[in-house]
């Protein structure tokens, strides 16, 4: 049994058509079907029913086709580390970013990697916290922005910037003119808060309605994107939070809002990047997070 035996088997899995596997392989037909039969005696078992007209993996043949397809990847993965040693900037860099973010961000992170690797694609995914450590984990992204509140022990975290928690409301919104707010002023009933942290600590004593009103409100946005609970602010007294970041984005581009920074203990979050330990790509990583910290987005400060 070797590699290219795999890569048949998954073939003719995908294309149920020997045909069709041996074509998308690059071999001929009888090759194909040759190496399979060697691969089933070799195993034991037959891995298709062949049927006039159609190829149908058996239940041992389907359970191995998964194993194989895992081989591949791994295989993969393999080549790619080989890659990022020998030429760090030979493969994509995938970088995630949260919602919350990612959206005022684009912009930044086109000038920050269009300075730093001219020549390096680079690969933006958006995505919740929990759901990017995983990936970074499992080697489907490289890096990871996130706040610090939302970091994993098994990774690597290198703060980047620190910003500020601002309540986001309409213009003219009777709080627009304070200088400042504390949570005990947020209006409870107006607060759209949305299913997931912001990593904020402050975030834990913010109010939370107790109207029945509320909870029966026929238009609930609480479960929808961050960018289009921003849009809603313009035209309702409801109010949101959001960093400042998103903050200086929404003010630059005359989004029509006003925003009023929080006072008190834990209304600043530290933003960072997290990466695997010993990650073989880390010399592009550290350009990229000395660029930050020189030229943190608008609204940012430096760690």
């Amino acid at each position: 049994m070797n590699l290219r035996d795999l890569e048949y088997v998954l073939a003719v899995v995908q294309n149920r058509n020997f045909s069709i596997a041996a074509e998308r392989c690059n071999v001929s037909q009888p090759a194909l079907s040759n190496q399979i039969k060697k691969l089933e005696l070799e195993l034991g078992i037959d891995l298709f029913l062949r049927l006039p007209g159609e190829v149908r993996p058996t239940v041992g043949g389907a359970r191995i086709a998964e194993i194989a397809s895992l081989v591949q990847l791994n295989v993969q993965k393999i080549k790619d580390l080989a890659t990022e040693y020998r030429d760090p900037e030979a493969l994509p860099l995938r970088v995630g970013v949260t919602p919350a973010l990612a959206p005022y961000l684009t912009r930044y992170l086109s000038d920050l990697f269009g300075a730093t690797f001219p020549n390096m694609r680079v690969i933006m995914v958006e995505d919740l916290p929990d759901s990017m450590l995983k990936k970074v984990a499992n080697y489907e992204l490289d890096t990871a922005l996130l706040a610090q509140a939302n970091r994993s022990n098994a990774l690597d975290f290198t703060p980047v910037w620190k910003e500020r928690l601002m309540l986001a409301m309409r213009r003219g919104h009777p709080l627009e003119n304070r200088p400042q707010i504390f949570v005990e002023d947020v209006p409870a009933d107006d607060l759209i808060r949305l299913p997931y942290s912001f990593g904020y600590d402050l975030e834990a004593r913010l109010p939370v309605s107790d109207n029945a009103e509320k909870s029966n409100k026929a238009f609930d946005l609480s479960a929808a994107r961050f960018d289009t609970v921003c849009r809603h602010l313009r035209y309702s007294d409801s109010v949101t939070i959001v960093s400042s970041v998103a903050a200086e984005f929404m003010q630059v581009e005359d989004w029509g809002m006003s925003f009023v920074p929080f006072a008190g203990p834990g209304n600043t979050r530290c933003i960072g990047a997290v990466s695997r330990p010993n990650c073989p790509r880390f010399s592009i990583l550290k350009k990229m997070y000395d660029y930050i910290s020189q030229q943190p987005p608008g609204g940012a400060s430096p760690v």
